[in-house]
Parts: C-alpha cells; structure tokens; sequence
C-alpha cells in the first residue's frame, strides 16, 4: 500500500465525487485519509481550526453558495491558510476557456476536467499525486534551509 504524509480535502457538492475518489485510490493502491466537505465554509473553517497535515485540495468550480473560485480565494486572502501553501487544484466539469483563465488568477495548481470512468480518475490521480510527492514545496519536511539565500 502506498502512502503519503497527510490528507487529501475534497470539496464538492456531490457526495458520490467522495466514493469515485476512494475508488480511484484503492485501485491505484493508495492509502489516503479523504476529508470530503459539501459546502466552501464547512472547508474553510476545518481548515482554520485543524492543524493536521493536508497533502493536497481538490475542489469543484460550480457549487452552490459559494464557488470553488470564491473557496480559493478565501484561502487565497487568509494569512494562516496561505502560509501553510497546500496544493490546490480543480478537478470539475466546467470547462471554458474564461473559467480556466480565473482560475489561474487565483493561483491554483492545477486544473483538471472531471474523467469520465473510474479507469481515467485512478490513472489522474495516480500522475496528480506522485507529482507533489516529487515537487519541492515551502512545507516539505526534508527541504534543507540555505542559508547563503537572501
């Protein structure tokens, strides 16, 4: 079983997206902690009281209330959740060319289409995961410090 430090948050008005992403993990053999969140607010406020480690955030653009762009932003414009750099990206069936472009105004990482079979999300996730396993980030534990960096 393959593991990673931390937890995936996964943000979406539908339910089963929770049950998909399981199932994509399991058959990919990960081993993965979801915190699966229907609403922005319920997201955000995990996110502010909680100090467990999250690995990545997958949102969905088109929910109601409040949007995934409305989500990253409020990320985005909080002191405590943007210095923590959590991987962010999108994974949605909203797909125009302007709905991509807000997107990486907001600075997400990653947008991706929602696929259309389980085969297609666990092959996604699989290149989406061993991505931030490999990429160096401000919160990686084995990032040395330098300190001729100014």
């Amino acid at each position: 079983m393959k593991k990673v430090k931390g937890k995936i948050i996964l943000v979406d008005d539908e339910s089963y997206e929770q049950d998909f992403l399981e199932m994509a993990l399991t058959k990919k053999d990960w081993s993965i902690q979801i915190e699966f969140f229907k609403s922005v607010d319920e997201a955000v406020e995990h996110l502010k009281q909680n100090a467990d480690e999250v690995f990545l955030i997958i949102s969905d653009i088109e929910m109601p209330k409040k949007s995934g762009m409305d989500f990253k932003k409020l990320l985005n414009e909080d002191s405590y959740l943007s210095q923590k750099s959590i991987p962010f990206i999108f994974v949605s069936n909203s797909l125009s060319r302007e709905t991509v472009i807000q997107a990486y105004k907001y600075n997400v990482q990653g947008y991706f289409q929602k696929p259309m079979t389980p085969g297609q999300q666990s092959e996604m996730f699989e290149i989406i995961i061993q991505y931030w396993i490999t990429c160096i980030h401000p919160n990686k534990d084995d990032l040395p410090e330098n300190p001729n960096f100014n």
